[in-house]
């Protein structure tokens, strides 16, 4: 894992100054070697976390006349494979690393060779015949990629917004409809950034830089055939043959490896796959937290006692939290509002004073139908079967006076029954994001201009749309469309995002193999009532590990990765919230009623936590970027 960064300038080339600042503020993606390369219009930086031929691969990694150079940020999992059938035929290789596969791939196919890659990758490969950059981002988006470009033809692209916004090219005004959706979501969603000048690369899309400007391309749609299989056992059998070659995939390394446990089906599944394709004892990574009703920790202790792992426990408080906000919510290029970001970065840095690569459970959710909204969406269709006027003048009304917070049970399950009766509309895409919206009705009066809740629904309807094209027919039910969306949208942009930078702020790999493509496409194959039912979710994925997880663990509610931050903005952050709010000038946000919003929340008669967060983090990243000469006054 690694991080790269670079310019093409065809009008000026590129100096090694603004290459060197780009590269050092993302040494943390790789602390262990640099490099730098210049050949004309185009200069290439490189980061290296060394994983693979750990004496063998600085780069740029040239091909045999030096030619085609590339930096590259990842893993390919079939390497070994193409590196026999490259040496079949006659090219030569200087070390064993994925990444050289690359340089002598392209020689053969073109930019097109990026559809025989089989990993997670961002890259950028300089073509020196052709005056050409091919830039290009895994399928699932598990790696990211930002490319930055003015009118002069000047483009910069690197792993990490922060990397583009040191190099010469104008980042643009602040880009107001991607603030809107970031307000919608907690993220600014693909393609956009907060910058009207810089964009992400798509998952599955790879863009050819030239003098003639940038051409993009989709190299990847994904591949469902609808699933037949004669029962749910057989369903079962096939996927756990699917998923552990997917584990076993992600266990080549040149350094110790671990995993993320926490607690849940998915960790459990990964750490208990792991352990039966390992010889030795598997180490695992906890974080919990001392409020018990957000606490898994007993749970992650369970499966490792289970399968006997190396276990590592970390126990989170609300000054641990405090003390890493600088360190992650501020060193973030863009706005990012998902708290659970917080914990995530402490367990990553006590993994990575032990590992250097772990795998996760990411994506299983989003396939197999495990979190609250996929329940949600399934008991909507008899919510929306009560009359109209019962649900607007009886249920909702009644409901909405209910003291909904975190901090309690009761106020637990009246946020929850709050968040229900939204679902009581007919288009699927409006309902998906009633499941997701950070702001309800109450707080988007807080917003002056642009609606977060208009730019949200539009969002999703545009997804809904597209994703919806390459799902065979008797795959379009309302559950496969939404989680269809939450894959190929939410995923790379929320928790994708969350881990890669939790994570590569200190130095660790993370491998996700539910987000092997052979997991992805069945997954979606198989019919939804083999996902989840009135009485279970995950309902195939159980059926197929059901000896790898102890009963504590197949029986217990899904509880989620959360974080008590609305507990803590009542009471330890609550000071900071208010300095940081009341000290923010924009004429995006009603400022007063704002803390009229923080008031009700702070007294326990409404749960507002995700849009009070997401204000606190836009506020702190708005004064920083002024504070740069990034954003105007």
């Amino acid at each position: 894992m690694c991080g790269i960064a670079g310019v093409f300038d065809p009008n000026d080339k590129p100096d090694e100054e603004t290459l060197r600042r780009m590269n050092d503020c993302q040494t943390h993606r790789g602390p262990d070697d640099s490099g730098i390369y210049r050949d004309g219009p185009v200069g290439l930086a490189h980061r290296r976390l060394s994983i693979i031929d750990l004496d063998g691969g600085r780069q740029p990694i040239f091909n045999e006349d030096g030619s085609v150079a590339v930096v590259f940020n990842g893993e390919i999992y079939n390497y070994r494979s193409l590196r026999e059938t490259l040496q079949r035929a006659g090219h030569r290789f200087e070390s064993d690393t994925d990444t050289e596969v690359l340089v002598h791939l392209y020689e053969e196919e073109g930019p097109e060779f990026v559809k025989r890659l089989d990993g997670m990758f961002a890259f950028a490969l300089w073509d020196a015949d052709r005056r050409r950059v091919v830039v290009a981002r895994d399928r699932m988006g598990i790696k990211p990629l930002v490319v930055a470009s003015n009118d002069d033809s000047r483009v910069a692209f690197g792993s990490e917004l922060s990397t583009v916004l040191e190099s010469d090219v104008d980042a643009g005004g602040l880009d107001r409809a991607a603030v809107a959706r970031y307000f919608a979501f907690g993220f600014v969603p693909a393609p956009h950034t907060p910058f009207e000048n810089v964009t992400k690369l798509q998952p599955g899309t790879m863009a050819v830089i030239s003098a003639e400007g940038i051409r993009h391309e989709q190299f990847y749609t994904p591949s469902v055939s609808p699933s037949s299989p004669s029962s749910i056992e057989a369903a079962a059998t096939k996927l756990r043959s699917n998923v552990e070659r997917a584990v076993e995939r992600r266990l080549q390394s040149d350094v110790p490896l671990g995993a993320f446990l926490s607690g849940g089906i998915d960790s459990s599944i990964v750490v208990g796959t792991m352990s039966e394709l390992s010889d030795s004892s598997i180490r695992t990574f906890t974080v919990g937290f001392d409020e018990s009703l957000f606490d898994e920790a007993w749970a992650a202790r369970r499966v490792a006692d289970y399968h006997d792992t190396a276990h590592h426990e970390f126990t989170v408080s609300p000054t641990d939290v405090r003390e890493v906000i600088p360190e992650v919510v501020d060193a973030m290029g863009e706005p990012f509002a998902d708290p659970s970001l917080l914990p995530t970065y402490i367990v990553s840095r006590k993994t990575s004073n032990e590992v250097k690569v772990a795998l996760s459970g990411d994506g299983a959710d989003e396939l197999f139908a495990g979190y609250n909204k996929y329940r949600g969406e399934y008991y909507s269709r008899y919510y929306r079967a009560v009359p109209g006027p019962v649900r607007h003048r009886l249920v909702e009304p009644l409901v909405r006076r209910l003291p909904a917070s975190r901090g309690s049970k009761l106020g637990e399950v009246a946020r929850k029954a709050q968040k229900f009766t939204r679902g009581g509309i007919e288009s699927v895409s409006d309902r998906h994001f009633e499941w997701i919206r950070l702001p309800d009705e109450e707080t988007t009066a807080a917003f002056d201009e642009a609606s977060p809740v208009v730019a949200g629904r539009e969002s999703l309807l545009h997804h809904h749309d597209d994703k919806e094209s390459f799902l065979p027919r008797t795959r379009r039910d309302s559950l496969s469309r939404i989680q269809a969306v939450d894959t190929f949208h939410s995923l790379p942009n929320q928790m994708l995002r969350k881990v890669d930078r939790a994570s590569m702020y200190n130095s660790l790999e993370v491998r996700v193999p539910f987000l092997d493509t052979n997991v992805v496409e069945y997954a979606m194959s198989l019919p939804t009532s083999y996902k989840i039912t009135s009485r279970d979710r995950k309902r195939v994925l159980k059926r197929a590990f059901n000896d790898m997880l102890p009963d504590a663990i197949l029986d217990r509610p899904k509880q989620g990765f959360d974080v008590p931050i609305g507990e803590w903005l009542k009471h330890e952050f609550a000071s900071d919230f208010r300095r940081t709010v009341e000290t923010t000038e924009t004429d995006l946000l009603d400022v007063p009623a704002v803390l009229d919003i923080f008031e009700e929340h702070a007294q326990g008669s409404r749960d507002h936590t995700r849009f009070l967060w997401s204000v606190y983090v836009f506020a702190r990243w708005l004064q920083r970027m002024r504070s740069r000469g990034l954003l105007a006054e």
